[in-house]
């Protein structure tokens, strides 16, 4: 009798085995055979595998075994849990489920082997039409991964899947390595590897070739990278499509990096959808030292993707790209246009940097080209073909700048008295001889604006702009401009804008009614403004006078600013900016950032504002950041001196709380450490009691802040005139009314006796 008892004991052991603390379950021992149908075989292994206390094995050895669909669910008590394939799964021929194998809710899984998951798709292709039909039967995959945390995929193969091979949703932390996914070019909507709702994924070491994007980076994804990943034939490697569903979010975070496509319809790809479902933020996307080997379209940003006429073409896309890279990508495209960047018309792509593309086309369709289309990317090394070389616009300015800029003596292009209508004109170094552009007219801006500036000056050494005429922008009839209140918004067209500009000035030019920035200054060097006069009226929002960024040795003199937002605005990334003799007001005063709001922000250092005017702005001189930056950095050596103030608001001011509009986290300190400032010899009226205010970092606090002599008089009736000080102990001397920073122990002068 005790041996009949012990049987069931005996069974159950047989059933797993031990090696080395790790337990075995092996589906055979469950009733799988080859050549049979293992799902609840593998469904009875999986519990068991699942439920144990131990690091566990499930194994399927080597054979062809046919299964329904599998679903294997934790959490598991077993971590990790590891799936080990040396058999082909086969799936059925029809084309019912959601897919063939579906792993979720588990954390540390290994799924790893030499073995295959055959999706049989040559018998569900010719009814894969979800990619030409918004209501569509969706088909099986091959495997789906759902709420799969820390985990790995390794040296496992997909084969012919009827839909994606793989799909992750909703996953953090997770592996592909040595994968192989293999289907014909012609298998439509077989996506090799598509992620969504997910972080952190890592796809390395991989060989793709199917009828679809090798892979494919959805919606709502972060820190995604993709490296040495071998891709043909098929779709390419996308960002996209986005926008296509209500519930999208932002992607942020994506590298593709050492990676070789062959034979492909697209290279490296960033696609939107136009009548976007949703608007939201893709951005911090790179593409770096890729291969191509008879690529169509090697480079694309597609903000006008509607495959098989699903959308509204005359509506553009709602999905805002910025901070983006194309660098170092080499090889043979097939199609004459290998470099194609067509961002948004409502909403422009910013910060696209291309940099070292060498592509080379032997068809006989014409040259090699690219095509651009509201957007302005940083160019640097080498550029074949030369990128968004086409001027955007055609006309008799166009036209005069094209033979000033190739004439080999010193030119001047005129525009003479009188009122011109402009559109966008780009004007495009580099240019053969020192240049200049006289106005003596006026350019008026479209009342209906679009594109990124009235006037766009790029890549040109040795500028002059000069002359009495003006650049109006018709700020006055356009009500668009949100860009203070939404991260996500229409940017309007400046009025002037300086890109790459090198050894030169701008000097007697008026800029009027701009409908953002007056002037912008994108990393320019060795710049002078000098005896510039802007004008629009104080409720005009976002209307910077001068805005200065990834710039330096810039000047900016004897300068009238009469606007709605900053006089002066010093963004990231400048080096040595010199405002003196400026007179502001009305406006926002003259303000260092705001800082930490964007990623790619670097250090700002020796920034000196001397002997300028302020009158009847809402702000003094500033320096301000955002809490819960984006990036951390110095910003350090700014000096502000000899400052005259006729009824400001907030007279000297360290805001490290600035946050307009409720765009930020208030609770996370600022990552800007702020040090070696001044103020000093600053006098006259505060139309607020408060009218030196420093809120410095409580992780960061200023360091090295100096108060010299600053005698301001409080004309209002709400009490006296104070400071109010946070985080910071500045060194102080001379006069002080009112009194900075009271609880801090002021520094005196030495005694000049003895």
């Amino acid at each position: 009798m005790m041996g009949l008892a012990l049987l069931p004991f005996l069974l159950l052991l047989s059933l797993a085995s031990t090696i080395q603390g790790q337990s075995i379950f092996d589906v055979t021992t469950y009733g799988a055979k080859p050549n049979t149908d293992i799902t609840q075989a593998l469904a009875n292994a999986w519990t068991e595998a699942c439920a144990s206390t131990t690091p566990s094995t499930l194994l399927i050895p080597k054979g062809v075994y046919q299964l329904s669909q599998s679903n294997l669910k934790g959490p598991c008590k077993s971590v990790p849990i590891q799936v080990q394939v040396e058999g082909t799964l086969q799936a059925p021929i029809h084309t019912k489920g959601d897919g063939l194998v579906l792993f979720s809710y588990i954390d540390q899984l290994i799924l790893s082997g030499s073995g295959v998951f055959d999706g049989q798709g040559k018998s569900g292709w010719e009814k894969n039409n979800c990619h030409k039909k918004k209501i569509c039967t969706k088909l099986p995959m091959n495997l789906k991964f759902s709420f799969v945390t820390n985990s790995t995929v390794k040296d496992i193969t997909s084969l012919d899947s009827k839909n994606f091979h793989i799909n992750l949703l909703g996953c953090k932390n997770v592996t592909f390595q040595h994968v192989t996914i293999i289907a014909p070019d012609e298998s439509p909507n077989t996506d090799g590897i598509h992620i969504s709702s997910s972080e952190e994924i890592y796809i390395l070491d991989s060989k793709i070739a199917t009828g679809d994007d090798c892979v494919s980076v959805g919606d709502s994804n972060k820190q995604v990278t993709i490296t040495n990943v071998t891709c043909g034939p098929g779709h390419g490697i996308s960002i996209g499509s986005l926008g296509k569903y209500t519930k999208e979010k932002d992607v942020v975070g994506v590298t593709v990096k050492a990676c070789k496509i062959f034979n492909t319809t697209n290279g490296v790809r960033i696609k939107t959808w136009p009548d976007s479902a949703v608007a939201f933020m893709a951005s911090d996307m790179h593409f770096e030292d890729i291969e191509m080997e008879n690529v169509s379209n090697p480079i694309i940003i597609d903000q006008e993707y509607c495959p098989w006429n699903q959308c509204n073409r005359k509506v553009p896309s709602k999905i805002k790209i910025s901070n983006v890279s194309f660098k170092n990508i080499r090889g043979t495209s097939a199609t004459p246009v290998a470099v194609k960047l067509v961002c948004s018309k409502s909403i422009p792509c910013e910060g696209v940097e291309v940099a070292d593309i060498n592509l080379t086309y032997s068809g006989n369709r014409g040259p090699i080209v690219s095509e651009c289309a509201n957007v302005m990317p940083t160019i640097t090394g080498v550029q074949n073909p030369q990128i968004c070389a086409k001027p955007a616009t055609i006309g008799a300015l166009a036209n005069a700048w094209k033979d000033a800029c190739t004439s080999t003596n010193p030119s001047k292009l005129l525009i003479p008295t009188g009122v011109y209508q402009l559109n966008q004109s780009i004007l495009h170094g580099p240019c053969n001889s020192t240049i200049e552009v006289q106005m003596e007219g006026t350019l008026q801006a479209h009342p209906d604006p679009i594109g990124a500036g009235l006037v766009l000056f790029q890549y040109i050494d040795q500028l002059t702009v000069s002359g009495t005429g003006a650049f109006d922008g018709q700020g006055k009839g356009c009500k668009k401009n949100d860009t203070h209140l939404n991260k996500i918004c229409n940017e309007l067209p400046m009025n002037v804008r300086f890109s790459s500009i090198t050894n030169s000035i701008v000097k007697d030019i008026t800029s009027l009614d701009s409908n953002y920035f007056h002037i912008n200054l994108l990393s320019c060097k060795n710049v002078t403004l000098q005896n510039v006069t802007i004008i629009a009226s104080e409720n005009s929002p976002n209307t910077d006078g001068i805005h200065v960024s990834r710039s330096e040795e810039i000047n900016i003199l004897n300068t009238q600013i009469s606007t709605g937002a900053d006089c002066v605005s010093v963004g990231g990334t400048n080096k040595q900016i010199v405002i003196t003799n400026v007179t502001c007001g009305p406006g926002d005063g003259i303000s260092i950032g705001s800082l930490g709001k964007y990623t790619k922000e670097k250090e700002v250092s020796g920034v000196a504002v001397k002997s300028c005017k302020l009158i009847n702005t809402w702000n003094g001189v500033r320096i301000k950041t955002w809490p819960d930056s984006a990036s951390a950095y110095t910003a350090s050596d700014l000096h502000f001196e000899d400052i005259e103030m006729v009824n400001v608001s907030n007279p000297i001011i360290i805001n490290q709380e600035y946050c307009s509009s409720n765009q930020c986290n208030n609770k996370i300190p600022s990552k800007i450490k702020i040090l070696n400032v001044s103020f000093k010899n600053i006098r006259g009226t505060s139309a607020t009691s408060v009218a030196v205010k420093f809120i410095c970092s409580k992780d960061l606090p200023c360091e090295g802040v100096e108060v010299a002599d600053i005698d301001l008089a409080y004309n209002g009736i709400e009490g006296q005139i104070t400071s109010q000080c946070v985080n910071v102990i500045p060194i102080i001397t001379g006069k002080q009314n009112p009194r900075a920073c009271v609880e801090a122990t002021p520094i005196n002068p030495p005694s000049t006796t003895d």
